[in-house]
């Protein structure tokens, strides 16, 4: 589902990548689309505009739609530095 940004928030899965408004995003998980769209950070978006950004490899992945996106937080500290490794 293709939707477009109202509020600026984060991704729930790095927690640094900030979506701005007027960026449309296509999302795999139609849950987490929904979500988004519930909340009032994203519209659902018919245009023909090409998704800036792919969230999600498939269906199925982050089926944790009530997450940690967060708006509003304003830029992030680590903007332009790699991602930390994660320890296992």
């Amino acid at each position: 589902m293709k939707v477009i940004v109202k509020e600026t928030f984060r991704d729930k899965e790095d927690h640094v990548t900030e979506y701005s408004p007027g960026t449309v995003l296509e999302v795999k998980d139609e849950v987490r689309a929904k979500s988004l769209v519930e909340r009032g950070l994203c519209a659902e978006y018919k245009g023909r505009k090409a998704a800036a950004v792919v969230l999600g490899n498939d269906a199925t992945e982050g089926n944790d739609a009530t997450e940690t996106e967060t708006a509003g937080k304003g830029k992030a500290a680590t903007e332009g530095r790699p991602a930390e490794k994660k320890e296992e």
